[in-house]
């Protein structure tokens, strides 16, 4: 029987054969940029292995409307985080909340930089920066480098990929970290080499 979770990310990759589908892609990217619980690559891969010439306009859109919803997550913990915390706990996040107010204490910028490339809530890194008044600039640029290159690495992978890419739709969280332990490895081996 399937999950909850698995009904809804069938459902967005459904929406991506919209005949709507970037602005559906733009309100989901905004969207999971602060509440919204699946990753918006499920959307964004079968988009790009459907129409791998339009790869960088679906990729431009995705980032633009995610770092939106980030902006708006910074915005909620900046000026409610005491209210939203409850939210948190109540959507199961509390311990991940917790753990990324040392990340920021401990990597500041670039816990966001992480965050915003790898499969970590993202969401939840926005609203914790708010909460603890991190600079509108910094959040900005660090949120541009990260889900700027995990978005443009995802879409060029699904256009290159093409069908084949929908496979990976359902296991987009394994292969996120999968993604991450390659790149992590090849700038491991450029730096020794």
């Amino acid at each position: 029987m399937e999950t909850a979770p698995a009904r809804l990310a069938d459902r967005v990759v459904a929406w991506a054969r919209m005949p709507g589908a970037p602005a559906v892609l733009c309100a989901v990217s905004f969207a999971e940029s602060i509440f919204f619980p699946i990753a918006v690559d499920v959307m964004l891969v079968p988009m790009c292995a459907a129409q791998p010439k339009k790869m960088v306009r679906l990729v431009f859109l995705t980032l633009v409307f995610s770092v939106a919803g980030g902006l708006c997550g910074l915005l909620l913990g900046y000026l409610a985080i005491d209210a939203v915390l409850p939210v948190i706990r109540e959507w199961g996040w509390g311990e991940q909340y917790s753990r990324v107010q040392s990340w920021y204490g401990r990597w500041g910028y670039w816990a966001l930089v992480m965050a915003a490339f790898t499969p970590l809530p993202y969401k939840v890194f926005a609203i914790a920066a708010g909460g603890l008044h991190m600079d509108v600039v910094a959040f900005v640029t660090a949120s541009f480098l990260g889900r700027g290159l995990r978005f443009f690495l995802v879409g060029s992978l699904a256009a290159w990929l093409g069908p084949k890419a929908l496979r990976a739709v359902r296991y987009s969280d394994r292969a996120g970290w999968a993604l991450i332990g390659l790149v992590v490895v090849a700038i491991g081996l450029w730096w020794y080499l």
